[in-house]
């Protein structure tokens, strides 16, 4: 499961390298780096990633398969206790998505932040309080502020 895992995230990471090369341009009118280095720089980089981790995975199953002590002791190493932490995910990120627009991105952000740290870094209130807004806040100067990319500004447009 975690071979084919890591090869459709390799997948996904070339589709989204090749539709930000197709949709977007390099260079804007006046000759400037234009909106498609970012794209171009994270897919690489993904691209890059994802094909080790693929390498890696292939690997370890081609150990696995030679290897029957190995393979009964990962076997018995498996364990679904992290279903529920993925679902936590799903869910986080799935109020993160709905939220978006309604709530805007600087308060979907908060919000998702404060219940993703509750749930996955518990104890820490402070820190996860201090994460929640000094990370939202530096993800909206970025793009709202400094690259005017104009993120959703949700419940805070009406006071404008």
């Amino acid at each position: 499961m975690r071979f084919l895992f890591s090869v459709a995230t390799l997948v996904f990471s070339v589709a989204f390298t090749v539709y930000g090369l197709v949709t977007l341009d390099l260079y804007d009118i006046s000759n400037r780096p234009g909106p498609g280095y970012f794209p171009l720089i994270i897919g690489v980089m993904l691209i890059i990633t994802t094909s080790i981790n693929v390498i890696k995975d292939f690997r370890i199953i081609q150990k696995l398969k030679s290897d029957r002590e190995l393979n009964e002791i990962v076997r018995k190493g498996r364990d679904s206790h992290y279903a529920k932490d993925a679902m936590v995910a799903v869910v986080c990120l799935s109020l993160f998505i709905f939220t978006f627009n309604i709530l805007g991105a600087f308060l979907s952000m908060i919000l998702f932040c404060l219940v993703f740290l509750s749930y996955f870094n518990p104890r820490k209130i402070v820190q996860n309080i201090v994460y929640s807004v000094v990370f939202p806040t530096s993800v909206y100067l970025l793009f709202d502020v400094w690259l005017q990319a104009g993120l959703p500004d949700g419940l805070l447009g009406a006071f404008n």
